[in-house]
């Protein structure tokens, strides 16, 4: 135990900072409050000791008092799209004089993570504008900035208190709104999906809880009742964007624990993220870009789903045991409705059982895409070749432009078929047409192969192209049945079969 807690201690100074002689004082404290339970009005009290003292938590703090902490609850609606109304925490039942624009619909908490806050990122009011854009809900963002800061032990410590916080602010809107529990959605960030969790445990029935990039360390492999479950809301979905461990800077939690589990490209190392920070900085100002070299991929998560609400791309994933199978392709298809949609709209498809799913976007905004499996069937009569194949596909719609389909070079075989999983930034509609070329590459390991001087002219020879459009269900196949491609040139496919 004693070299685990040493490892934590040198993670934690590294990651946030945090002095030596402030993490021995919290050596000292984590002590004392194992053994100990603090009481708080309205919210109850707090044990310090398992599940929350653990291998995977050997630095347990109990949460700081509603004072420390602060937490502000700012009302926005339809009425009150751009100026908050604030509400103390410490006293929901104030909300009837203070929130005059509060009424009985949907109800939706925002909830932001560690060293987060609305006052220096503008997310949690881009996601708030796209739900009042979308629908007319009660949006409330939970301001909980005093008591996020490091060090992360504490901050892990003070989500406890903050989910009672909201849970206490429930049942107080339920009591005088005659508003069921069904009403409310808690959606939150890192730790702020945490939050989440611990508000819907005091809230029986609570009708959803979406948890973006849950954080991962003090969280990963911990007891349910430490941690977002599927348990703690009716419907629970997870977006996990950065399930790395922590010494690899992974910030986000990687083990399944919703109803739900989205894992967009593989749910880590998200593409257009491996930016220095100098372009970073240059992109999105000094503190975004700060921000987004230091944890680009943990960000992703509202990101998308920011974008999910008002966006017609559905974010569709494929439902996929692991993400080797996966990555072999063996989870690129759809059969009665077993796809789900990543984000906002989640519950369109609510599975009968805790599923993953697994996607992929683009690398900048507009993340979502369409996805398109391409199968091209080669000529049996045909010679080996080695190369990349590339497609541009039009539809009823507009076209997706040229795509190399495959990243890196392999050995064309005669007669074989060969299936890309192709995404598009926008629908394209029916396609009615097929444009093929391919890149003759040389293989060091086969000389003959070799085109030296251009005077062999490498051909592929195809027999059919499948396209299926698995957002849209659409399937249309184009036979040529032998027409020959040289390399680097364009052979047009507009024939069904």
């Amino acid at each position: 135990m004693f070299v685990l807690t040493a490892v934590v201690v040198c993670v934690l100074t590294v990651l946030h900072g945090v002095e030596p002689k402030a993490l021995r004082d919290t050596l000292e404290q984590h002590r004392v409050e194992t053994r100990s339970t603090k009481c708080y009005p309205r919210v109850g009290c707090f044990s310090g000791g398992a599940p929350f003292y653990s291998l995977e938590r050997p630095l347990n703090l109990l949460p700081q008092s509603p004072d420390t902490i602060q937490t502000k609850y700012m009302l926005y609606t339809r009425e009150s799209k751009t100026k908050e109304v604030v509400l103390d925490a410490r006293h929901p039942d104030q909300h009837a004089t203070v929130w005059t624009n509060y009424k009985s619909r949907p109800t939706k908490f925002l909830v932001h993570g560690f060293l987060d806050s609305v006052l220096v990122n503008p997310w949690l009011k881009e996601l708030k504008n796209e739900l009042l854009t979308y629908g007319d809900y009660n949006v409330i963002i939970v301001d909980w900035h005093h008591g996020n800061a490091p060090p992360y032990t504490q901050a892990t410590g003070n989500t406890r208190l903050v989910g009672a916080q909201i849970a206490d602010l429930i049942k107080t809107l339920k009591g005088d709104h005659e508003q069921s529990a069904a009403d409310f959605h808690v959606i939150g960030h890192s730790l702020g999906a945490h939050i989440a969790g611990y508000a819907g445990e005091r809230v029986p029935g609570m009708g959803r809880i979406s948890g973006m990039d849950p954080a991962g360390p003090y969280f990963e492999d911990t007891d349910k009742v430490v941690r977002l479950d599927s348990t703690d809301a009716t419907f629970v979905d997870i977006v996990h964007t950065d399930g790395d461990v922590i010494l690899h800077l992974g910030f986000g939690l990687k083990q399944q624990i919703g109803h739900a589990d989205y894992y967009p490209n593989l749910g880590h190392d998200q593409p257009g993220c491996q930016k220095d920070p100098i372009s970073q900085i240059a992109d999105n100002g000094v503190v975004q870009g700060t921000q987004e070299f230091v944890a680009c991929n943990h960000l992703r998560s509202w990101k998308f789903y920011t974008e999910s609400i008002n966006s017609q791309c559905p974010f569709m994933g494929f439902p996929c045991a692991s993400e080797d199978d996966f990555q072999a392709g063996r989870c690129h298809s759809c059969t009665n409705g077993t796809c789900g949609r990543m984000g906002f709209h989640a519950d369109k498809v609510v599975p009968p059982k805790p599923t993953r799913y697994f996607l992929t976007t683009a690398d900048h905004a507009p993340f979502c895409e369409y996805h398109m499996e391409v199968k091209v069937q080669l000529h049996s009569g045909g010679t080996h070749e080695r190369g990349e194949m590339k497609a541009m596909l039009t539809g009823d719609k507009g076209s997706t432009g040229w795509i190399t389909m495959n990243k890196d070079p392999i050995d064309y075989q005669p007669g074989a078929i060969y299936t890309y999983t192709l995404g598009v930034p926008s629908n394209i509609g029916h396609v009615t047409k097929v444009e093929f070329s391919w890149h003759h590459m040389s293989s060091v390991s086969n000389p003959f192969k070799w085109n030296i001087l251009g005077l062999r002219h490498p051909v592929l020879v195809l027999d059919e192209v499948d396209i299926h459009e698995q957002e849209l269900g659409d399937t249309v196949k184009f036979c040529v049945s032998g027409a020959s491609v040289e390399t680097d040139r364009r052979l047009v496919l507009n024939r069904n079969c």
